[in-house]
């Protein structure tokens, strides 16, 4: 079954209504991704079980064609539904594909993500003339529906922004969904209890590089990499950076720590209790957050906050030198998690 651009929001809600499988596949790889989270949460919930999920890739299944059949025949151990996604799929698999389904009564449900596709390729075929599989297409967004995507996926934060904002943003985030979704999620971390994007912030944050090495600085300074944190302060104090907004940005930076800690506490492993943050934290910082939290405590990052809160009250109103000012907190707070 072919889906149109027109069908895809119906089926995203609802994807086993109309297919046992589908194949996402187009040169938006961003999009990609986000239609395959979002056809997951149709079909496993909110907060799924990890063992109701299996993650392949098409070289796996190319190198075991077992594997795939093995998967969608398995129960779940805790209940539920199961779901198989098959990352970087290729024609290869398509023969595979087509065997693990003959004479197989299975609830389990099949994602697989794979690049660009011409009309020739034979697991696109499959996909398409299949009446209980679905093919869905991922192409890069056009620039008129730019600024629509920009607004709806900043109001899904809490978030607006004027035109002057939108245009800046559509103009310089370009067409891949991923990256998009990426930058407008920093802002919106970036933000906290502001509303309003403006195109100042705007610009501010998506242009040089400059959100990029903020969150250096906020990486460094929570590693207790004292040398590194004051070495991108300088640079950031250099290219006119206001030092309230880097202040603001380690708050938010120490509150999400604060706010692992205490799904951990709770009694989340540390992967789980990344996963729950919101808005996600971006997959590539991932692995240093788990180093910070893995040499932190929920005591050091309230004492962390509490320098930063009472340093942003002291930059609205003391007579000392803002720079100075963010310079001597950040020294305090790396040697703090230098430990």
């Amino acid at each position: 079954m072919k889906l149109t651009p027109r069908d895809s929001d119906s089926f995203l809600k609802q994807p086993d209504k109309q297919a046992a499988a589908v194949l996402l596949y187009g040169p938006d790889s961003g999009l990609v991704r986000e239609r395959a989270k979002a056809i997951t949460k149709a079909i496993l919930g909110e907060n799924p079980d990890p063992f109701n999920k299996s993650e392949l890739t098409g070289e796996q299944v190319k190198s075991d064609p077992a594997i795939l059949r093995d998967e969608l025949g398995a129960f779940s151990l805790m209940g539920g539904r199961r779901l198989v996604n098959i990352r970087d799929a290729g024609d290869k698999i398509s023969p595979i594909v087509a065997s693990a389904f003959e004479g197989m009564q299975t609830t389990t449900y099949l994602i697989i993500e794979a690049g660009e596709l011409d009309a020739r390729s034979s697991l696109r075929l499959l996909f398409e003339r299949e009446n209980n599989f679905a093919a869905l297409a991922c192409y890069q967004d056009d620039a008129k529906d730019l600024p629509d995507l920009i607004r709806r996926t900043l109001a899904n934060f809490g978030l607006r922004a004027n035109n002057d904002a939108v245009n800046y943003l559509a103009n310089n985030l370009g067409n891949d969904r991923g990256v998009t979704q990426s930058e407008l999620g920093k802002i919106a971390i970036y933000m906290g209890e502001d509303k309003e994007v403006t195109l100042e912030i705007a610009m501010l944050l998506t242009g040089n590089n400059a959100s990029d090495s903020i969150d250096d600085l906020c990486e460094a300074t929570a590693s207790g990499n004292a040398a590194e944190a004051y070495k991108l302060l300088a640079r950031l104090l250099g290219e006119n950076i206001q030092p309230v907004v880097i202040i603001r940005s380690l708050m938010r930076y120490f509150q999400r720590l604060d706010i692992t800690h205490a799904h951990i506490k709770a009694g989340s492993n540390i992967e789980s209790a990344v996963a729950m943050l919101r808005p996600p934290l971006f997959f590539k910082a991932q692995p240093i957050f788990k180093r910070i939290i893995s040499k932190t405590s929920p005591k050091l990052t309230a004492r962390c906050l509490d320098i930063l809160l009472g340093g942003e009250k002291d930059l609205k109103s003391s007579l000392l030198a803002p720079n100075l000012l963010i310079s001597r907190i950040v020294e305090q707070i790396a040697g703090m998690c230098r430990g």
